[in-house]
């Protein structure tokens, strides 16, 4: 089986293409700088970038599924929808895409942008099968602030102490794509769009938690949301991404079908932040 990969080297990509590659698929990892990409014997990779995408057209014939992830930018449709038309002409008879959670229309630039690209790639002519990965809040945005725990033994945001707050493992993100692409025939998820969330926190557990898991008081201050805007702007530098941060109010159920999807739980706040515990220190 020959997998190409879209955006193999982020948070995401780079733990797709470790599942991947464990998996024994044949990948081909499309990449700007390829000493960023892990290696393997089953693993091969094509030098190129977003601006210019003649190389990854001309290197798509011979892959029957392909993983699609692209940052956030301005023509991040126009992107994924060139991509995506390029790899059905080559043959490509599946896409599994991340995309983003589901909110009302036009709600965050951020997220709207793979709105509409998702709606364009479905309507691509005569092409083969698209599933959306739509992940929520991922549990790594933790660390957007994670300074304030290191120094200050505070976590912060802008939500009420107990008000839920919905989470994704990035693994499990991962994991879901690399199940999908390998372990699974084209035909079981057809055009599905799967809504992804893991786990579901307030920031006073996630205070706790972290207290648990680093063996010190952590507390939790709540800040005004302009104040958290500024910090994440000064961190991100922007707005879609400070906005959506600083803002985003939703809770959501945990995805009822996510242990079929993994073949497993999914990983709570916990677990995750019990893995990577050394980013806090």
């Amino acid at each position: 089986m020959s997998i190409y990969v879209v955006g193999g080297t982020g948070t995401i990509g780079s733990l797709v293409v470790q599942e991947l590659i464990q998996q024994g698929a044949k990948v081909t990892i499309y990449a700007r700088n390829p000493q960023k990409v892990e290696k393997a014997d089953n693993a091969s990779v094509i030098q190129g970038d977003f601006d210019y995408l003649a190389p990854l057209e001309k290197s798509l014939v011979g892959h029957e599924r392909l993983f699609l992830l692209v940052p956030d930018r301005p023509d991040l449709c126009k992107i994924k929808t060139d991509i995506s038309k390029m790899a059905y002409a080559a043959g490509v008879q599946q896409i599994v895409d991340i995309s983003s959670t589901k909110l009302p229309w036009r709600s965050y630039n951020l997220l709207h942008q793979h709105e509409l690209a998702e709606e364009a790639i479905f309507a691509i002519p005569n092409r083969g099968k698209y599933v959306s990965i739509r992940p929520t809040s991922f549990m790594t945005n933790t660390l957007f602030t994670v300074h304030t725990i290191k120094n200050q033994d505070v976590v912060v945001d802008s939500a009420d102490a107990d008000e839920y707050q919905e989470w994704i493992s990035p693994l499990d993100i991962a994991q879901v794509v690399a199940r999908i692409l390998t372990l699974d025939p084209i035909e079981k998820h057809q055009d599905t769009g799967y809504e992804l969330i893991g786990d579901r926190a307030t920031p006073s557990e996630r205070a706790a938690i972290l207290s648990k898991v680093l063996g010190r008081p952590i507390t939790y201050k709540q800040l005004p949301v302009q104040d958290l805007y500024d910090i994440l702007l000064k961190f991100s530098h922007d707005h879609g991404i400070a906005y959506f941060l600083s803002t985003f109010q939703r809770a959501g159920p945990v995805t009822r079908g996510l242990p079929v999807l993994l073949g497993r739980s999914p990983e709570t706040f916990e677990i995750w932040a019990t893995k990577n515990k050394q980013a806090f220190q």
